[in-house]
């Protein structure tokens, strides 16, 4: 029994509020999902975001997004009055105004939380989640203090994490800590019953970790000693990936390097806690480059010959692939938590290890499509039942983007219309007469080759069911800026369209 599901971010649903959120218009989403028999909605992470506004590259690694907040639902609840509300409102669009979007969002929590403030004891969450909370209010705190999230230049005092530190930011800037605690409390309340409903209606929720954590966040400040770092913070090797045939100078993704021995002294307890915390809310986890749990490109920093201090790499291509600590970690994680509730991003450059550790511990990888006809012309029905099975993610241009962009000689446009014409019965309902039918099509044609394929799970960017261009796109691999911005401005062109397979 084939389990489909669609890949949308809580931002880019439509709202009135410049960026998508927790309220009515999940609801809506989620109704949808349901009268369509879908069993999955696949979302991006949902932590706080950091440069570039990516959810890949967040302030901490457990707070969540504060902009994902529903005004809406603030209302409805009686935190804030409707004229509050509309002045929160930004004019409709594909794309989200980040800016505005935070200006406008920032006075309306605030008054959202001082609200919740007069009511509600927030002392005692902050305690409960005191390992991750703390450290993300008291950075937080020193970032607006410093007008600097580049915390290796705070002062010596403020370089490193303590829960004495923790005290003395309360004592003086407790009401700000405390209206960014509230904030959080929202933000997961909103979550919590989002997800309940889901559920109530047979829906499972997907959502994504990253492997690796901003350098610019609470939790390399705060657990230094687990990164590879010197003893000034400043960053000694940084992570990326290896040149390949989409980047000849690899990607520089400039995360810190994990010291995986030092994780392994506290049993890996970061991640952990991270995989617990991201449960909390979500019914499944997709792990981010999971190559990376097993071995890692690793590109190293060189040294400024009059300071001496590490300066961050061009590019990937000085980079070496190194061991993490696959045999430690696996079977530490796989005593916590049940294989069941993975998905792994097994993508890149799979060695014979990475099978292994995937295979031996069951973990459902990924197919993307767009990759499938590049050698060959490839046996759907073949595909392994257990792999989750998407036209393309985040990272991929969208299947129109990615079909306009093949060359004629292309082997990946030449094995997909052999493909399309060794199959026509499979594409009988789409009148494909002509190569510009197919080119018209093919968004819908990718579609009905994932369905028709031997994975039991099918994932579709909501992209690929619309049919849209580059316009489209969330992310371009590699660039820092200009990124997870799209959105749909309605359902109206989603709601009207019946999916390719009906």
């Amino acid at each position: 029994m084939k389990k489909n599901g669609m890949l949308l971010h809580i931002s880019s649903l439509p709202s009135d509020f410049g960026i998508g959120d927790f309220g009515p218009n999940a609801y809506q989403f989620v109704d949808y999902l349901n009268d369509k028999k879908f069993c999955y909605w696949q979302i991006l992470p949902l932590y706080q975001p950091g440069y570039g506004n990516s959810p890949y590259n967040p302030v901490s690694a457990f707070a969540l997004n504060p902009y994902l907040i529903s005004p809406e639902l603030l209302y409805e609840d009686g935190l804030i009055d409707l004229p509050d509300m509309e002045e929160a409102k930004l004019p409709s669009s594909n794309q989200i105004p980040y800016e505005a979007v935070y200006r406008l969002k920032d006075n309306l929590l605030k008054k959202a939380a001082n609200n919740y403030l007069s009511d509600i004891e927030i002392y005692e969450y902050i305690e409960s989640n005191a390992f991750y909370l703390k450290p993300y209010l008291a950075y937080l705190t020193l970032c607006k203090l410093y007008g600097d999230d580049d915390w290796h230049n705070f002062r010596p005092e403020h370089r490193h994490y303590s829960d004495k530190l923790y005290d003395t930011l309360f004592k003086n800037y407790g009401s700000q800590i405390l209206r960014m605690a509230s904030i959080q409390a929202l933000a997961k309340d909103q979550l919590l019953r989002l997800k309940d409903y889901m559920n109530s209606q047979g829906i499972q929720l997907i959502g994504d970790m990253p492997l690796y954590l901003s350098y610019h966040s609470a939790d390399v400040w705060a657990n230094q000693h687990l990164f590879d770092l010197d003893e000034n913070g400043n960053r000694l090797n940084v992570a990326g990936v290896p040149p390949d045939a989409f980047s000849q100078d690899g990607q520089l993704w400039g995360n810190p390097i994990y010291k995986w021995d030092k994780m392994k002294e506290d049993g890996f307890q970061l991640f952990i806690n991270r995989i617990k915390n991201a449960l909390n809310y979500l019914d499944k986890l997709r792990l981010d480059h999971f190559i990376g749990y097993i071995n890692f490109w690793c590109i190293p920093c060189s040294h400024d010959e009059k300071t001496g201090e590490p300066i961050l790499p061009e590019n990937a291509l000085k980079g070496e692939w190194k061991k993490a600590a696959p045999e430690d970690f696996f079977p530490v994680i796989m005593n916590t938590f049940s294989p069941e509730v993975f998905i792994v991003e097994d993508l890149g450059i799979l060695n014979d290890e990475v099978c292994y550790y995937r295979d031996y511990y069951k973990l459902p990888g990924m197919i993307i499509l767009q990759f499938c006809f590049e050698e060959q012309v490839p046996e759907i029905r073949k595909f392994p039942p257990e792999r989750y099975i998407y036209t393309g993610t985040h990272d991929n241009p969208t299947t129109q983007e990615w079909y306009a962009n093949l060359s004629d000689d292309s082997p990946s446009k030449i094995n997909l219309l052999r493909f399309i014409n060794e199959h026509p019965l499979l594409f009988s309902g789409l009148g494909l007469e002509t190569e510009e039918d197919i080119k018209h099509s093919i968004h819908l044609i990718m579609c009905i080759i994932a369905e028709a394929s031997g994975c039991q799970n099918v994932v579709l960017p909501v992209q690929d069911i619309l049919g849209l261009d580059a316009s489209g796109r969330m992310n371009v691999p590699g660039t820092a800026l200009g990124n997870w911005q799209w959105r749909l401005e309605s359902f109206d062109d989603l709601f009207s369209k019946s999916l390719p397979w009906e």
